[in-house]
């Protein structure tokens, strides 16, 4: 069944991209790959900034998710073979930096390759044991614990490839003795570093905790400059923000947390469960760290500049402000609703972003982006490229959404931000795309026809029909995202499935692939619905079979039972034109570009039933066989229909078992 209130299986998830730490037994953390913002500029009102930070009106590259905003950064491996001398460099995304404690011995130095060669090869002498043990009884009474620069210099200094650990070195074409070093190729914007405080030896039963003293001043900063592979410009330093504490052993313990004020740094507060109790720094610095929060210390030219911001911005406010005063209102206005209310949160506040006078010369920004600015160390590249839509205007349906995620500043200092941190476009006024709001009409009526349709006609057999129509399973997954979503009021938040697409369970000759399972690579749905995908969506192609096998006998296509509501003629020819994919994806909802396009009535059945056509002549009456051809022939009515500029802004949603 494809009801939209029935589940059904089928699919793969999307895969999560994660990234391990470097040193083995490092955690890891899943994140967001960088992807490209969706383009857009000017148009009516908005100007094609001159130059951005990634080229000529090229939008500036962001991360998909916050998480990768805030925690990703970047280490380098280097490998040296200690033979030819040749290195191979590794560049490594991080989310959390895993770190051992260094012993008492290795802070006096790590050993070098020739004393680690020396005994590699055999075991541990008595002299060795003794001055382990000497060691240990006197780290009773002198240790003093160790730093958390400690355990960083510990992460990143060399370590040497030995033994059964010999590097594979590509030039001297075997295995040889090597040294690898980890350095941070740039470092985010909060740095989590874990503490491996657990060790396992061969089984849970030989695990261990050290509960070995590591130090992290509250009050001081951690400077980071040091374990950066190349020096940098600028200082790279970092405040506390935060600790994880775990309290016990391997056999139990319990997690406490503590925080810091944002805005009185010398308040700490304590999470223990339900209690939240306010402790003193010096309180904080004798917990035993297990996981620690640092976050990057802006740079002094970075507060300049938000400060800047927050002074233009009220200049902009009260330039605003005076403008709407001198504008008189009128009577209805003032006698039902306060002046001040109508004229800076109302309408006249929304008329005058539209259309703003020329002498305020003012411009707009996002208010994500000044979030970041207030918040971050660097903020990035100005991210109005991701609320433009392909005709570089607004894509949403009112002024009021338009105007909530921007707020206005001068022009002249967007034009210096632009020139410091990049990105764009100037947007000059907040202008509702028309051609944008046609196409979200057209798309939520479509998709609320196509919901109230397939909730009349989908059954749990073959209903009127005797064949079973197979679709893949991902693109039914897509389909139900797409038609449960809510309603749509910025074009950026559509989801539609796209044309039904079965090329998935054909190989490259048309055949079917074998040992695909029912729910999970696909399902069934009846004549009725699968007609119904064929008018909304296309694609295909058609996979007909007497029983839900699809490797069973094949059916002939039952064409006589499409939808009466969707043919092309008389009072249901309107309601087909609407909910055609030719009209909403094509045409975008625009009924005279749809008449010039395709002739008028009719052209749109025609179309379509020529398709059917090909299908019922291209069907292999095999079982195991789909027709080449008609696989062709659909997938190429798929690419008409669909591949044009919006699809970049239509992002398909990634599939999932529901």
């Amino acid at each position: 069944s494809c009801s939209p209130s029935v589940s059904c299986g089928g699919g793969s998830g999307g895969a999560a991209s994660s990234a391990s730490s470097a040193r083995s037994g490092g955690g890891s953390a899943g994140g967001a790959v960088p992807s490209r913002s969706a383009s857009g500029g000017g148009g009516a009102g908005n100007e094609e900034q001159s130059e951005s930070g990634t080229g000529r009106g090229e939008p500036a590259t962001h991360y998909a998710s916050i998480i990768s905003e805030l925690f990703q950064g970047h280490v380098v491996s280097t490998v040296r073979c200690l033979e030819c001398q040749r290195t191979s460099r590794t560049k490594e995304p991080i989310y959390d930096v895993s770190v051992q404690i260094p012993s008492s011995n290795e802070l006096a130095g790590c050993p070098g390759p020739e004393l680690q060669r020396e005994s590699s090869g055999r075991g541990p002498s008595w002299t060795g044991i003794l001055g382990n043990l000497t060691g240990k009884v006197k780290s009773w009474f002198y240790d003093k614990g160790v730093e958390v620069t400690d355990c960083l210099r510990k992460f990143c200094a060399p370590e040497y490839l030995i033994g059964k650990d010999k590097y594979e070195c590509e030039h001297c074409k075997r295995k040889t003795d090597g040294e690898r070093r980890l350095a941070f190729m740039d470092l985010p914007e909060v740095l989590c570093i874990h503490i491996k405080r657990f060790r396992y030896d061969a089984s849970w039963f030989n695990a261990t905790k050290s509960s070995r003293v590591v130090t992290f001043p509250v009050n001081k900063l951690l400077d980071m400059a040091s374990f950066l592979e190349e020096p940098p410009l600028h200082p790279v330093e970092y405040r506390l923000i935060g600790l994880i504490q775990h309290i016990g052993s391997m056999g139990g313990g319990h997690y406490i947390s503590y925080c810091q004020h944002k805005k009185k740094p010398r308040e700490w507060y304590e999470f223990d469960d339900l209690q939240v109790s306010l402790v003193s720094p010096e309180q904080v610095e004798r917990a035993e760290p297990y996981v620690l929060f640092y976050q990057r210390v802006p740079s002094k030219a970075n507060r300049l500049d938000r400060q800047t911001f927050k002074n233009d911005s009220r200049r902009t406010e009260a330039e605003i402000r005076q403008h709407l005063l001198s504008i008189p209102p009128s009577p209805c206005a003032a006698s039902q609703v306060g002046i001040q209310e109508v004229r800076y949160h109302g309408p006249a506040l929304l008329s005058f972003y539209t259309n703003p006078p020329a002498d305020l010369d003012i411009a707009f920004v996002s208010k994500r982006w000044y979030v970041r600015l207030t918040t971050m160390s660097h903020p990035g590249p100005i991210d109005n490229y991701e609320y433009l839509c392909p005709h570089r205007l607004l894509g949403c349906s009112s002024a009021e959404m338009a105007a909530d995620p921007f707020m206005p500043i001068s022009h002249a200092l967007f034009q210096s931000l632009v020139q410091k941190y990049g990105g764009g476009p100037v947007v000059r006024a907040l202008d509702i795309c028309p051609k944008c709001q046609m196409y979200l009409r057209a798309y939520n009526d479509r998709k609320q026809a196509e919901y109230d349709l397939v909730s009349t006609y989908d059954t749990k057999d073959t209903g009127d029909g005797e064949g079973w129509y197979l679709v893949d399973a991902v693109w039914v997954n897509k389909w139900k995202r797409y038609v449960r979503s809510e309603h749509v009021s910025d074009i950026h938040d559509m989801c539609a499935p796209g044309p039904v697409s079965n090329q998935r369970l054909c190989d490259k000759t048309g055949a079917i692939r074998s040992n695909l399972k029912l729910r999970i690579d696909y399902i069934g749905v009846n004549a009725r619905v699968w007609w119904l995908f064929m008018h909304v969506h296309g694609g295909g192609p058609a996979i007909c079979r007497k029983s839900l096998d699809l490797y069973s006998e094949g059916h002939p296509l039952e064409t006589e039972l499409q939808l009466e509501e969707l043919q092309f003629a008389g009072a249901t020819e309107d309601f087909a034109r609407r909910t055609s994919h030719v009209y909403v994806e094509e045409c975008r909802g625009d009924a005279e570009l749809f008449h010039q396009k395709h002739g008028g009535r009719g052209h749109g059945d025609i179309e379509m039933m020529s398709a059917v056509e090909d299908v019922v002549q291209q069907q292999s009456p095999g079982p195991n066989a789909v027709s080449p051809m008609a696989s062709a022939a659909a997938v190429e009515r798929s690419r008409a229909s669909s591949h044009d500029a919006m699809q970049e802004v239509v992002e398909d949603p990634e599939s999932e078992v529901t």
